[in-house]
């Protein structure tokens, strides 16, 4: 009987996880998208775009730009919710799959921030010259789009900016980075002052050796610290972290001259957000543009992402609104529309 019992059990759990895919498939394929190629940097990008039916030219139209890592247009459904929030105001989204994911060329990881900026631009002349002349343009960015951002100061097609999670220097974000580590594993303690000292010592250390190159890197002693991490294996993704270390928002940040919304989970173990909110605040004080201005929020009980912190089951397979932080997409959406009133220039 028990083993009867685990066989059900097993088909049961295998015909909800189907169900649970087809149902967000059909989720996706009710949204009505397009696929768009332009080119950017002698590559050819492939995109969606997702436009309500009854878009006009006095709708928003938001482009995402992805975080870290191999990203398709959609982050892996990450993004649908999103989407479906935007649409259901009638504000269109469009993004791509990065360089050498899907059919678009090229490859991610080499890429600078200013490559990944001349992305979003090209992607902008793109979308007017395709027709949506008049539309206001938004971005809505997570993560290490914050260094992005700041390379488009001079773009002035844009009209707003969303920033989730964002970090406003890659090597205290490293730093930070460690110290979580650590104390995960019972290495440190969350007050360990010493330890943070070491953490920076060693962080200002692995800097020198990254700038020196990967073979220098690869071969140093410092990686046998026991508070190191293991060194990085992969030469595309050392390349990567190598071009983009000195990454900084404050110089870009403290020049654009147009609202933004800086939005962040209470319980982001990626980020530290209050840090992210002092630069921020920082630059934003240091402007002298007229239409700059920073809202910062934090949502309760979210991740690096927004969503909840414990997730159920089926959140492997399907990304639904549910399984966002409460309020978390509301107020991305509340305040994007917002600005279709608010960012005439």
């Amino acid at each position: 009987m028990e083993k009867y019992n685990y066989w059900v059990l097993s088909a049961a759990f295998i015909f909800a996880t189907l169900l649970s895919a087809c149902n967000n498939n059909r989720g996706q394929n009710d949204l009505q998208y397009t696929t768009h190629t332009f080119d950017s940097l002698n590559h050819h990008l492939v995109g969606r775009l997702y436009k309500p039916k009854h878009h006009t030219a006095s709708d928003p139209i938001v482009i995402f730009v992805h975080g870290d890592g191999a990203m398709d247009s959609t982050a892996k459904s990450f993004y649908i919710p999103i989407i479906e929030s935007l649409a259901a105001k009638n504000i269109a989204t469009f993004s791509w799959d990065k360089p050498g994911i899907g059919k678009s060329q090229g490859n991610w990881l080499s890429q600078s921030m200013k490559d990944r900026a001349t992305e979003v631009r090209d992607a902008i002349q793109y979308l007017r010259v395709a027709g949506y002349q008049q539309n206001q343009i938004g971005l809505l960015g997570f993560s290490q789009a914050s260094w992005v951002f700041a390379n488009l100061h001079s773009e002035s097609q844009i009209n707003f900016m969303v920033l989730v999670g964002g970090a406003a220097n890659w090597l205290s974000q490293s730093q930070y980075s460690m110290w979580i580590r650590l104390v995960d594993e019972g290495k440190i303690s969350v007050d360990d002052a010493a330890a943070l000292e070491r953490i920076n010592l060693l962080s200002a250390a692995e800097y020198q050796l990254i700038k020196a190159g990967y073979d220098h890197y690869l071969s140093a002693a410092l990686h046998q610290d026991p508070y190191m991490p293991e060194p990085i294996k992969d030469e595309a993704r050392f390349n990567f972290v190598r071009k983009n270390i000195d990454a900084d928002v404050f110089e870009g940040f403290s020049k654009l001259n147009f609202p933004m919304l800086a939005i962040y989970g209470d319980s982001d173990v990626h980020v530290d957000i209050e840090h992210s909110q002092v630069e921020f605040a920082h630059a934003f004080a240091s402007s002298t543009q007229p239409y700059a201005s920073l809202e910062q929020v934090t949502i309760h009980n979210a991740t690096h992402g927004l969503m909840k912190p414990d997730l159920p089951l089926d959140a492997l397979f399907s990304i639904k609104k549910e399984h966002f932080s409460p309020s978390a997409i509301e107020t991305m959406v509340d305040w994007i529309d917002l600005q279709r009133d608010t960012s005439e220039k």
